[in-house]
C-alpha cells in the first residue's frame, strides 16, 4: 500500500478554497499536519523541487527522499490511495480517474473564481485561464443553481396550494433566473475579455445565495411547516450577502460598480414582473 512517508503536501495559501480543503483534509484523515505546508513557508531546497508553472495550476506532492514531485489530480489520488485500498482500486479504473481528474482541474483552474484570493501574495499562484474549464465550472454551478431554485419553488408551494410542484418550480425559475440570464447576456456582449471571468463569478454568487436558502428548505421538507417569515428572512439574507459578494468581486475584477447596480436592478425588477404576472394579473 502507498505511504506518505517522506512526502510533503504543498498548497497555495493565497487560495481560500485550497486552505479550506487543507483544513478539512487534516480533520478527516490522520495525515500529520507537519506534512502539509504552504508554498510561502517552504525552504529554498524544497522550492527548487517545484515547477512554478505547474504549481500555479495544481497542488504539489514532494518526495523529499528521491526528489520526485507529483502534481494535481495525480498527487491527490496518491494521497487518497494511502488511506484506503478501495479508493486506490477505484481510481485505478480509467473512467473513474478521468472523471476525478476533470473535477479536480475544474476546481483548480477556477479556485479564484469560486473564492477571490487573499490580498497579500507570497507567490504568483494565479492559475492559467483555460476556457473549457471555466465553461465547465459555469455549467456545473448553473445546473446546481437550477436544481436548488426548483426545490425552493416547491418549498413555497404550501403558500400557493393551487400550484403543482412543476408549476411552482417553473415560476420560481422565471422569477429568480430571468435577471441572471439578462445580466449574463449583457456581460457577454459588453465585457469582452473579462466576460467569462465575470460570468464565472456570477455563477459562484448564485450558488452561495441559493445555499443560504437550503436550511429553510430542509426545515420545510422535514416538518411541513409553512411560516411565511422564514423564507422571507432567508431571501433577504441571501440577497444582502449576494450584493456584498458582487461588490467585492467587481472590485477584484477592476470593473465599474455599474455592473453591481444593473445586476441588482435586473434581479429585483424581473422578479417583481413575474410575481405580478402570476399572482396579481387578474
Amino acid at each position: 500500500m502507498k505511504t506518505l512517508l517522506n512526502k510533503i503536501i504543498v498548497y497555495d495559501s493565497n487560495c481560500k478554497v485550497c486552505t479550506g480543503l487543507k483544513d478539512k483534509l487534516l480533520r478527516l484523515t490522520s495525515i500529520d499536519e507537519k506534512r502539509v505546508v504552504a508554498f510561502a513557508h517552504l525552504n529554498d531546497e524544497l522550492i527548487r523541487k517545484i515547477d512554478p508553472d505547474r504549481f500555479k495550476n495544481a497542488m504539489a506532492l514532494i518526495d523529499v527522499q528521491n526528489g520526485d514531485t507529483m502534481y494535481g489530480s495525480e498527487a491527490i489520488a496518491y494521497i487518497f490511495s494511502t488511506k484506503s485500498q478501495l479508493i486506490e482500486k477505484g481510481l485505478s479504473l480509467k473512467p473513474a480517474y478521468r472523471l476525478f481528474n476533470f473535477l479536480y482541474q475544474t476546481l483548480a483552474y477556477n479556485r479564484y473564481i469560486i473564492a477571490t484570493p487573499k490580498s497579500q501574495f507570497a507567490c504568483d499562484c494565479f492559475p492559467d485561464k483555460v476556457i473549457r474549464f471555466r465553461i465547465a465550472y459555469i455549467l456545473i454551478a448553473t445546473s446546481l443553481s437550477v436544481l436548488l431554485t426548483c426545490l425552493f419553488g416547491i418549498s413555497l408551494r404550501g403558500f400557493f396550494p393551487t400550484l403543482s410542484n412543476s408549476q411552482a418550480a417553473m415560476q420560481m425559475l422565471l422569477m429568480a433566473g430571468t435577471g441572471w440570464v439578462i445580466q449574463i447576456g449583457l456581460a457577454a456582449i459588453c465585457l469582452r475579455d473579462k466576460a467569462i471571468d465575470y460570468i464565472g463569478h456570477l455563477a459562484s454568487i448564485m450558488v452561495v445565495g441559493l445555499l443560504i436558502l437550503v436550511p429553510w428548505m430542509i426545515f420545510h421538507f422535514i416538518t411541513g411547516v409553512n411560516l411565511y417569515y422564514l423564507p422571507l428572512i432567508s431571501v433577504l439574507f441571501s440577497s444582502l450577502y449576494m450584493f456584498y459578494m458582487h461588490l467585492t468581486r467587481i472590485k477584484h475584477l477592476a470593473l465599474s460598480q455599474f455592473w453591481t447596480i444593473s445586476w441588482f436592478i435586473l434581479l429585483q425588477s424581473s422578479a417583481a414582473f413575474w410575481i405580478y404576472y402570476y399572482h396579481f394579473n387578474y
